[in-house]
């Protein structure tokens, strides 16, 4: 029986090879789609993952709360770690850690900067690492100890064993390796390629590590308990700051604990001072999502279309069967066998074409995606499953409902499929339903990068070059201001500023300060960092009002300050010049443009300018070039500082090449193949649209021939036609309208800067929608509404 119905499924092939090919080639195509984005939602939503520990495993998180804003910050004291463990028994253990970005070298061999983290034992022991030479448990025991993962291990000691090698951190500390770990997972929010013991801490940076509660400079993690009530657990650590710090300033700070699992995906709100890393928004893979649900269902609809198509084009042959003694049961079981036959070549080619494709897609969206990772044969046993049981129920609708109809049906032409033009129109009205928030939503996306890529920043970063240099003592401060007289007589070096801070650098100071005529229990939390007077013109920034700090007057040094709109608008300032701050030691002389200091993705927060440059352990450094010989001007600044700081490598890089930390390049790429992706649904729902509307008219033929012979004119059967598929469009497009503000306003919110949604823009996507509505059917109404009458009614 079976070897019957594939050899009839094979002559039916052969039969009518154009359907089969097209309804095959777009089945693949959405499958191909479906899997290329399920690999890349399954990547996003493995981060971390890996961890044995995963659901056991938290960061703890600490907000400020002051009278005007409150701010999330993943850094938190130092001594955290040690004070919850000994606190709470539900904390199994807990670590202190922190990223650094030093040079290491060997053998006076320097090579570039590499991201790592300070960490300890207790590090190791919580999250899963692979070593493959030391002990796990205690390789960050010692001071002065380095881990290396096997990549950076092969680099620095190619031919030889790296254990017990010492290497160089900065030219100058000798580390020790005492471990070597594989590689630790991309798929992570920790970035790092090596570990220093936290107790090199002091030795490294001249100092303990700050053990002052009001120092928040690390980032905590814990390993809770089995069975720990988080929720209740989460309210014990609250307030666990308020017994080590007296909030004499009218700042509140609260603890949380947010999953690791989570961290990657939902924190782009959160400031990141003390760990590295890349982060996403959860957003953007609700869209991938809701991108392949539609994909799925419009593969779905589009097959279902083409399979009912096609066998209402055998009705006779269906009949006949049924005359011959064939029984609906048999009947469904052959037209089972030819959806199978159908869904199973598309899985085949679409896995032929997934593996072409997967290397660029790779590429383009910055993640190492594979057909073999974690979990790979579960996953793709789910798309299988999901791949036949699609084909199958997009079968059943036409073998079920054709294999059913009576012998009489068929002789009198009364076919179910006639029968159902109101499932027909709600299949056209779903398409159009799904049709229009894909198109806003790719509208919107192209719109939203566009507007994050030309945003006044309110600063240049274009030939910007930038550097931590470190200066702990006033004469390493001099050499700054010698070497700053020594380039600037090169003419391709415009300005050059010194600062505890700069745009997207980072660093700066959070004060909790009081404002003219505020209460004594009011502060607002500010970033200060002290500034010299060239560097508003090396970053261009402008002034709204007042002026900047002037050598002509010699106070600005101790008691002036210059702050940004949004100060002025958190305190309510409408002229701030003038207002005090600190109990009137600071008096605003001017307010500059706000600027983005940290993230396009993070609102624009309270900040201040001083003059008082202190002796910090580093200072940044911005130098502003001209855009000729932008790569000789670099090469010459890093030869000339690290001329004068020899002890300490420095190396200057473009602040445009590390915009944001990568991510606006990155989200660029995703947001493109979500509009690939987008458009790739919308091609389909055109195919399935158009095939729905080829078929509706075929059922019409009689009615439309009817009408000419009764006088109906071409061009107003083409209006009539053309008027019911425009009143679908209507109803599509006004239900749907809910469902794509809706997504546009959830879009939104995961930036702090969108480019919104208005009244053209829905006017400019219905139009488009319209337009694509039009194009697709106009042509075959055209052509149905000039068949001659006779050819049709000779048919019936």
């Amino acid at each position: 029986m079976l070897k019957l119905n594939f050899l009839l499924v094979l002559r039916q092939i052969k039969k009518d090879k154009k359907s089969f090919f097209i309804n095959l080639i777009g089945s693949a195509v959405g499958l191909t789609a479906i899997i290329l984005m399920s690999l890349y939602i399954h990547y996003e939503d493995s981060y971390d993952k890996f961890n044995e520990n995963v659901d056991r495993l938290y960061r703890i998180e600490r907000t400020v709360q002051d009278k005007v804003q409150n701010q999330t910050f993943d850094s938190t004291p130092y001594e955290l770690a040690e004070e919850v463990k000994s606190s709470f028994p539900e904390v199994i253990n807990s670590a202190s850690t922190a990223s650094i970005n030093s040079f290491l070298s060997i053998d006076d061999r320097l090579y570039p900067r590499e991201e790592g983290i300070m960490a300890n034992n207790n590090f190791l022991k919580m999250f899963s690492f692979k070593f493959v030479a030391g002990d796990s448990f205690n390789a960050l025991k010692k001071p002065m100890s380095i881990v290396l993962s096997e990549t950076l291990a092969s680099k620095f000691f190619p031919s030889e064993n790296a254990m017990g090698k010492v290497i160089k951190v900065n030219k100058k500390h000798n580390l020790t390796v005492t471990g070597i770990f594989k590689d630790y997972p991309k798929d992570s929010h920790i970035s790092m390629k090596y570990m220093v013991s936290y107790s090199s801490y002091e030795e490294l940076y001249g100092a303990k590590p700050e053990k002052n509660w009001n120092s928040n400079r690390s980032c905590t993690y814990v390993l809770l308990s089995k069975n720990t009530q988080v929720d209740l657990f989460s309210r014990k650590v609250k307030g666990l700051l308020s017994n080590h710090v007296d909030y004499v300033d009218g700042n509140k700070e609260f603890l949380s604990l947010r999953p690791i699992s989570d961290v990657y995906m939902k924190t782009l709100d959160v400031r990141n001072e003390a760990m590295a890393g890349l982060r996403n928004s959860i957003l953007v893979i609700y869209l991938f999502i809701l991108v392949a649900f539609f994909t799925a269902f419009v593969t779905t609809v589009n097959y279902i279309n083409l399979t009912t198509t096609q066998l209402a084009n055998r009705e006779l042959e269906i009949g006949i069967k049924k005359v011959l003694g064939i029984t609906k049961g048999q009947l469904r079981y052959q037209f089972v066998i030819e959806s199978l036959v159908m869904i199973i070549g598309a899985i085949l080619l679409s896995i032929i074409l997934v593996i072409i494709i997967l290397p660029a897609f790779s590429s383009l969206v910055g993640r190492d995606l594979s057909l073999v990772f974690n979990g790979s044969g579960a996953f793709f046993l789910k798309i299988f499953i999901a791949s036949i049981l699609l084909g199958i129920l997009g079968g059943l609708y036409p073998v079920v409902y054709l294999a059913s109809l009576k012998i009489s049906s068929f002789l009198q032409g009364n076919t179910s499929i006639k029968r159902r033009k109101y499932l027909r129109k709600g299949l056209v009205v779903f398409q159009l339903f799904i049709t229009i928030p894909l198109i806003f939503l790719s509208y919107n996306t192209i719109s939203q990068i566009n507007y994050l890529n030309e945003k006044d920043l309110g600063f240049k970063k274009d030939n910007l070059l930038m550097s931590w240099v470190k200066t702990p003592t006033n004469k390493d401060l001099e050499r700054l201001k010698v070497i700053k007289n020594k380039l600037l007589q090169n003419p391709n070096i415009l300005n050059y500023s010194i600062s505890e801070g700069a745009p997207f650098l980072g660093a700066g100071e959070e004060k909790s300060l009081g404002w003219e005529n505020s209460s004594n229990n009011d502060k607002i939390r500010i970033s200060s960092y002290g500034v010299d007077y060239d560097f508003i013109n090396t970053f261009k920034m402008n002034l709204v009002k007042g002026r900047w700090f002037s050598k002509d007057h010699p106070t600005d040094i101790e008691n002036s300050c210059i702050i940004n709109e949004v100060t002025a608008q958190r305190l309510g300032w409408k002229d701030p010049i003038g207002k005090t701050f600190d109990n009137r030691r600071l008096k605003v002389i001017g307010v500059v443009k706000d600027f983005h200091q940290n993230s396009l993705f993070q609102e624009i927060s309270p900040l201040m300018f001083t003059m008082n440059l202190k002796n910090e352990a580093y200072m940044a450094v911005s130098i502003k070039v001209n855009s000729n010989n932008k790569t000789e001007t670099k090469n010459a600044i890093n030869k000339v500082f690290n001329s004068h700081f020899i002890d300490t490598p420095i190396e200057f890089g473009f602040l445009e090449d590390g915009f944001d930390e990568g991510y606006m390049s990155a989200l660029e790429n995703v947001m493109k193949i979500f509009v690939l992706f987008s458009i790739i649904s919308i091609i389909m729902v055109i195919i399935g649209l158009y095939s729905l509307i080829s078929f509706s008219l075929k059922m019409q033929k009689k009615t439309i021939a009817i009408r000419k012979v009764l006088g109906a004119s071409t061009k107003g059967l083409f209006v009539f036609i053309l008027k019911e598929y425009i009143i679908l469009y209507i109803i599509a497009a006004l239900s749907s309208l809910v469902l794509t503000y809706m997504l546009i306003m959830e879009l939104a919110k995961s930036s702090a800067n969108s480019v919104g949604v208005g009244v053209l823009d829905f006017a400019m996507v219905i139009s488009i929608t319209l337009f694509i509505v039009l194009v697709t059917i106009s042509g075959k109404i055209w052509t149905a509404s000039k068949e001659s009458p006779i050819d049709a009614i000779s048919i019936e």
